[in-house]
């Protein structure tokens, strides 16, 4: 079978955008000759310097901006995927009809060159063929299952009885799980993997019914947990790092968006700090990084960090490192990476800066909004009592004399344009958003665990919830995500541990700090 080879895309500094990138066909590879590729070249190093770095970005739309930083070489239209030769490809690999380690690399290198290849929707028939037609067979599970049931009533040989559970567990076994084996084995097979299972998300994203492909994604995920173990290298990233290295922290900033490369230069400057875990088959790549600050007291407004523009001139003043934004590649969604290295960086700091005493973090609240919206329609007319001070919403339907409730007219104001601006309605906003966050934060949980994602995140690692702030993010992305709220988490060494136990065990949710608003919701959560 002969498939269409795609080069990898190479990373290229700012400048390249007003050069032409190079043109290149793509070539039919026979299998005995494919090569899989994924060592991406790397750019010359530059100053980045001058008045390039302070242009904003274009497109508006700041993440298409980086995935367009690396041109995609032209290609002559592809042919529609064969998917008989697929079947026979991936049967080759997965039931190892090779004959010999070195045909079955050249195969498996042979099936992620055509992966490269494709576009989305003919990746989209990969993955569908793969997820349905090479999962766990379900006949012979089952014959293996009867098989063992019969012989554990029937039979006290515990030999035979410990070689049909072997039997039963392979064929409980997907078979596409040997296809991921063997990627791996490959030179930067790891980083495929990663990106495969990225394209596995954006198709359950779009396809939600399909459970075939969703218990792939979950298997690679499993995969990809335990290869990382002993795999991974702390590294912290400067304005000298490789320049592909810093071109993915723009790419992969998922909370507060790169604006320029000014913006990441500012961000990896003075009393500023970026540590990412790489993985050693991709060591120019960070697979999950976090940013952070350092202040001489808890940060309560991310603007006041991305537009500082005269930090602090020795780092040696500092008391406070503010973590305030951890991103991760969209392929290891759902793998804890995460907690390792917040724990792993605060080692860090604490060794090179012993005078910082605290370390915070100012997080989001991504999904504040979305809840509030379906909580006010739900309570319209009939509010809980005991959330919002009674003078808080008594100043509040002042603003709105046709409500009858608080909640109508908390509605109405978020319904309408402009109320960000008009100082009135800010100051009559302030305590009912902060009230309402802290019982978000406090009350609202899913299972035994907080509802929100980024707050279930840090008290599972055994952080306080320390404050709500008003206005902690004034973006559009902060007023669509939490009516700019943020919060902080603050990691009290000595205290991690039991605060860690309390939440697993039965969702204690522990407290630093003094803020009214999140006391005035654990009295509540008290009474519940």
């Amino acid at each position: 079978m002969s498939v269409c080879r795609r080069l990898p895309l190479s990373r290229v500094l700012l400048k390249a955008r007003s050069h032409p990138s190079t043109k290149q066909s793509a070539k039919i590879m026979p299998a005995s000759t494919a090569h899989f590729h994924t060592t991406r070249p790397q750019p010359e190093r530059s100053t980045r310097d001058g008045d390039e770095l302070s242009q904003p970005l274009e497109p508006a739309d700041l993440r298409s901006f980086w995935d367009k930083l690396r041109p995609e070489p032209s290609t002559p239209s592809q042919p529609d995927l064969d998917i008989g030769d697929l079947r026979t490809l991936l049967s080759t690999i997965i039931h190892k009809k090779a004959n010999g380690a070195v045909a079955m690399e050249l195969h498996t290198q042979q099936c992620c060159t055509l992966y490269e290849s494709l576009d989305n929707v003919r990746r989209t028939k990969f993955l569908h063929t793969l997820a349905h037609e090479f999962c766990a067979p379900k006949g012979k599970a089952r014959e293996a299952a009867t098989a063992y049931v019969d012989a554990t009533k029937q039979s006290e040989d515990y030999a035979q009885t410990a070689h049909l559970a072997r039997v039963l567990r392979d064929s409980l076994t997907p078979q596409y799980t040997e296809l991921f084996d063997q990627i791996n084995r490959l030179p930067n097979g790891f980083a495929f993997l990663v990106h495969m299972r990225a394209d596995m998300l954006s198709h359950i994203r779009l396809v939600r019914d399909d459970t075939a492909c969703r218990a792939m994604s979950d298997a690679l995920m499993k995969k990809l947990e335990t290869w990382i173990i002993g795999t991974l290298d702390l590294k912290r990233i400067t304005w000298n790092s490789p320049a592909c290295t810093i071109e993915k922290l723009g790419q992969y900033e998922s909370v507060h968006a790169v604006k320029s490369w000014l913006d990441v230069k500012r961000r990896l400057g003075s009393s500023r700090r970026c540590f990412g875990f790489f993985h050693r088959s991709v060591p120019m790549e960070p697979l999950v990084f976090v940013w952070v600050a350092l202040t001489d007291s808890i940060s309560s407004n991310v603007q006041s960090i991305l537009r500082d523009r005269e930090p602090m001139e020795n780092e040696h003043d500092a008391k406070c490192a503010i973590f305030y934004s951890i991103n991760s590649q969209p392929g290891l969604s759902g793998v804890d990476l995460g907690n390792f290295l917040i724990k792993r960086v605060v080692r860090v700091l604490r060794a090179d800066l012993p005078n910082i005493s605290t370390f915070c973090t100012l997080s989001p609240l991504p999904k504040f909004r979305s809840w509030l919206e379906q909580w006010l329609t739900e309570g319209l007319t009939n509010p809980p009592a005991n959330i919002v001070s009674t003078q808080a919403a008594k100043q509040l339907m002042d603003l709105v004399p046709e409500a009858t409730t608080w909640t109508m007219a908390l509605k109405h104001i978020m319904d309408s344009r402009g109320w960000t601006s008009d100082q009135p309605t800010l100051s009559a906003m302030e305590p009912v958003v902060l009230a309402l966050g802290a019982h978000y934060l406090v009350n609202v949980k899913r299972s035994n665990c907080a509802f929100d994602p980024v707050a279930n995140f840090h008290l599972r690692n055994g952080a306080c919830l320390h404050r709500v702030n008003w206005r902690g993010n004034s973006s559009y992305n902060g007023l669509r995500q939490s009516l700019e709220l943020m919060c902080n988490y603050n990691y009290v060494l000595d205290r991690i541990e039991h605060n860690n136990e309390r939440y697993v065990r039965d969702g204690t949710i522990a407290v630093s700090g003094d803020d009214p608003y999140i006391a005035r919701a654990m009295a509540l959560n008290a009474k519940l």
